[in-house]
């Protein structure tokens, strides 16, 4: 398998084997999509290979970098909604933005019933910036309908989720 270069530190990892978060593409089955962890710098970078040529990696300059200083749950589940937009999963991807900034407001210790609460609770203790409250409870927005709603959200509309989210994780990440 060829080597991939870390979004974060540009050291080469070697992709080696199949692990969880890596998986055959069940429409094409010489494809793999899946996200390698450096093991240097523990930044997530999201790859697709096809015929053991790299055909696509996530970057840096697509919607950011996570800070280093998140945790592995944190940076695994927006690893993953990095690849449900790669797979052309828009509700998925959403919801997984979702699920990444809950846990990291969790962590951070802004623990409620539900994300509204939580973000508030942010923005009383002045965790987030008005900018930045205002992308979270964008992205609670879009997701509630999604999810509890039954509204198909946009795939074009995932990359601005996703930078939105890259944001708010790392602004979290500096009160850990």
């Amino acid at each position: 398998m060829p080597n991939l270069l870390c979004t974060g530190c540009k050291k080469p990892m070697e992709i080696t084997t199949i692990r969880h978060g890596q998986r055959p593409d069940t429409s094409n089955p010489r494809r793999l999509i899946g996200s390698a962890i450096c093991r240097d710098c523990d930044t997530a970078t999201g790859f697709e290979l096809e015929d053991n040529a790299i055909v696509y990696v996530s970057g840096k300059s697509g919607y950011g970098s996570l800070n280093t200083g998140l945790s592995d749950i944190v940076k695994t589940l927006y690893a993953e909604a990095e690849l449900c937009f790669q797979m052309g999963a828009a509700d998925a991807s959403a919801a997984m933005c979702r699920a990444s900034i809950e846990t990291a407001l969790a962590q951070v210790g802004f623990k409620d019933n539900n994300l509204f609460q939580q973000i508030d609770n942010a923005k009383t203790a002045g965790a987030l910036d008005d900018i930045e409250i205002s992308l979270a409870h964008g992205s609670r927005l879009i997701t509630r309908d999604a999810i509890h709603r039954g509204n198909l959200i946009v795939l074009s509309d995932i990359p601005s989720m996703l930078s939105a989210t890259v944001r708010i994780l790392n602004k979290l990440a500096t009160k850990i």
